[in-house]
This record gives C-alpha cells, sequence and structure tokens, in this order.
C-alpha cells in the first residue's frame, strides 16, 4: 500500500520537467504538528473511557506556485501513560485493536490556476456531509477526484467522486462510510457557491450515493453590519434524503434515507463577545452524526450533544464566547447549553451544559480545554466528556 502513495506521490516527477523537477521540491513546504490529547467519557460509572495520545502530522507539498503539484502528508496517534476502554475514545485504530497507528491522509497529485482546481488521490474535504472532522488527532480523508471552479466570479462549482473513505481509527481505505457500504458507484458531490448578494451567501450540495443513500443540502448565510465591532449573522440549512439503496438503513444515527432536517441559526458577533441561539428539527428517522465521513455540520452542534440523531429530535441551543482582556495572550471562555426533546419514542431527550478554555500563547502554540455533561430525559446513563488538547506547529 505504501508502495502505491510513493508512485502517486512521483507521478510529478515527469509531468513537472519542463519546469526545473528540482526547484518545484527546493521550493517545496513542510508543515507538522504535534499533538497531546487527554479524553475521558464517564457515563455515571459505567463504560469509563480514558487515554492519552500523543500525536501529530507531518505533510510535505511541491512548490505550489506551479501549476502541477504534489501533496503526501501522515497523521499519527500514540497511547501514552494509563488507559481504560480507550477504544471507545476513537483515538487509536480500532480496526487492529492497536494503540498505535500511521495513517496516510494526503498523497494527491494537484493541477491548479486562478480559476480552478483538480485533485487525484486521498486529500481531506471540507463539506457539510463529508470532511476531515478535527475532533481527534487523525481526520477522516478521502479517495478520488475533487474539482473546484469558478463559473462566473459569484458562482464556484465543486465536483467530487469519492470511491473509498478512510475513518479517523484506521489507516485503510474502504468502500465503507460513516453510516454504511458506499459500494462499487460510490459518493458523488455536486455542489454550487454564489455570493453575488451583498452579505448574502448560498451554498447547494447534492450527494449521489445510490448504493447507500443519497442527500439534498441547503445553506443560506447572511451577513449584516451592525457597527463597526458589531455583526448580525443569520443563517439556515436543511438536509434531505432520498433514494435508499440495498445499503441504507432507515434508522442509523449516523446517516440514512429518512433525513429531514432544518436548522436556522441568528447570532451577533463583537470584537470580544459572540452569542449564538441555534435551532434545528429532524422531521426523519434518520440521524445524520456522521453522514458519509467526518462529522455532519449542523448549526445545533456542541463537542457531543447534538440535534443531529435519529428519531426526530428537535433542539436548541445556546452558544456564548468571550475573549478575555489579557494582554500577554489570546484567550477565550466559552459555554453552551443544549435541550434536545424527540417525537419519537424511540429516541432520548436530553439537556446538556457545556464549557471550555482556549488559550493561545503565540500563533503556533496552543491550549484547549473541554467539558460536557449530557442529562438524559429518559432511563438512559448520563454522562459526562472531557478533553485536554496541547498543540505546537511547526
Amino acid at each position: 500500500m505504501f508502495t502505491r502513495y510513493l508512485v502517486l506521490f512521483f507521478i510529478p516527477l515527469s509531468i513537472l520537467a519542463e519546469s526545473k523537477i528540482t526547484d518545484a521540491f527546493i521550493n517545496g513546504n513542510i508543515d507538522a504538528e504535534v499533538q497531546l490529547f487527554y479524553y475521558k467519557i464517564d457515563k455515571e460509572n459505567k463504560d469509563l473511557a480514558y487515554a492519552t495520545s500523543l500525536g501529530g502530522f507531518l505533510k510535505y507539498t511541491t512548490d505550489t506556485n506551479n501549476t502541477i503539484f504534489a501533496s503526501l502528508g501522515f497523521h499519527t496517534s500514540n497511547k501514552v501513560g494509563n488507559a481504560k476502554n480507550e477504544r471507545l475514545t476513537l483515538l487509536f485504530d480500532n480496526d487492529k485493536d492497536s494503540n498505535y497507528f500511521i495513517a496516510n491522509s494526503e498523497a494527491f497529485l494537484a493541477y491548479e490556476t486562478s480559476t480552478r482546481v483538480i485533485k487525484l488521490g486521498n486529500m481531506l474535504l471540507n463539506t457539510p456531509m463529508m470532511n476531515n472532522d478535527n475532533t481527534r488527532i487523525v481526520p477522516w480523508s478521502y479517495q478520488g477526484f475533487a474539482y473546484t471552479g469558478d463559473i462566473t466570479a459569484d458562482t464556484r462549482v465543486q465536483l467530487y467522486y469519492i470511491n473509498a473513505i478512510r475513518s479517523h481509527t484506521s489507516n485503510r481505505y474502504k468502500k465503507n462510510s460513516a453510516s454504511g457500504e458506499i459500494g462499487h458507484s460510490g459518493v458523488s458531490m455536486l455542489s454550487l457557491h454564489y455570493s453575488g448578494m451583498d452579505g448574502i451567501m448560498l451554498q447547494s450540495y447534492y450527494y449521489y450515493a445510490p448504493e447507500l443513500y443519497s442527500t439534498f443540502v441547503f445553506q443560506t448565510d447572511y451577513e449584516y453590519s451592525l457597527s463597526d465591532t458589531t455583526l448580525l449573522c443569520l443563517g439556515t440549512q436543511y438536509f434531505n434524503s432520498v433514494s435508499g439503496g440495498k445499503y441504507a438503513k432507515s434508522t442509523n444515527i449516523y446517516g440514512g434515507d429518512d433525513i429531514n432536517l432544518v436548522a436556522l441559526k441568528a447570532n451577533i458577533d463583537t470584537d470580544k463577545w459572540q452569542l449564538s441561539l441555534n435551532y434545528s428539527q429532524n422531521f426523519g428517522v434518520s440521524g445524520l452524526l456522521r453522514g458519509y465521513g467526518g462529522l455532519a455540520k449542523v448549526y445545533t452542534s456542541s463537542m457531543v450533544a447534538n440535534g443531529r440523531g435519529n428519531y426526530k429530535p428537535e433542539t436548541w441551543m445556546l452558544k456564548s464566547s468571550y475573549n478575555l482582556p489579557f494582554k500577554s495572550y489570546d484567550s477565550e471562555i466559552g459555554f453552551r447549553l443544549t435541550n434536545t426533546k424527540v417525537h419519537d419514542s424511540r429516541g432520548h431527550g436530553f439537556n446538556a451544559y457545556y464549557l471550555h478554555y482556549k488559550q493561545y500563547f503565540n500563533a503556533d502554540a496552543s491550549l484547549y480545554i473541554r467539558y460536557e455533561n449530557l442529562n438524559f430525559t429518559t432511563d438512559k446513563n448520563s454522562a459526562s466528556f472531557f478533553r485536554i488538547i496541547t498543540k505546537y506547529r511547526f
């Protein structure tokens, strides 16, 4: 498998012959990060899990000033210290039941001009139903073809075809998404982004996965300046899944063929303080916690609490953060309050509260402390989640 990645990486050698191969590599860029991650899950003393991992990533990219360039990157996560039920933390390789693993997250050849980018190989994605999910050290990544181009000055199109997916707990690319098998047809995505109206962004996505389920996503975002330091932001989202195939499971919490979710948000942002009120309701019995991979990007999302579940959840979420007035450091505190009720007897409603502290020592070093507690309104065990994450980027 590693040989295949090397072959893909060195393909540009023959293509870049006219533009001095040596210069392309000499002027390339190395990007790296070291991360220490502690995670504890406590479900009323049942299924207690905790682990500490040391890892990060290393990536090399040839000179991106050339029209054609290549990138090769790896992520790793390695257990350090004591641990209990560490598989539940999703920090390690659950495929091999290993506490140490390295995953190839990027290995692509790219062609880029001022109006378009084409990638072929293994890559990270950033879309509502397929993304890298930065909540662990090792991200999700995708194998296939990606095209992004400008139709007009205000309209951008994306066209992806993904034939294999690697989860954040595996080092293998497989025909398996977060919510089920994708089969030989894979997942195709067509998206349009329009920004031709002042302060308004429109986004639409259609994911075509005939052997699993297809999904339509539409999002609008509006920004209006109330003053030089105050911004009003409004947004709407709509997720609807259709055309369930042989691998679809309607009651799947991660994603199925009966998603019908509407979400709204309203927030005020200033230079020191942010306040947001978010709402969502899923009228279907399928969840969309992870969609095809990563974490589905719904407004009502916290560290663990969310409105993306199955069995028709209706969620209100209040979010707030404040930039602390420290002169030497950039620091932030934040909290979230969540209320979720379900409109199906098979579901579980809950109330949750969340707190975090972010500390940026400089542009490269940071500390992130997060805590969340979920209290279910049914007989399901309540749970708390605690993370300490330190990062240093080179």
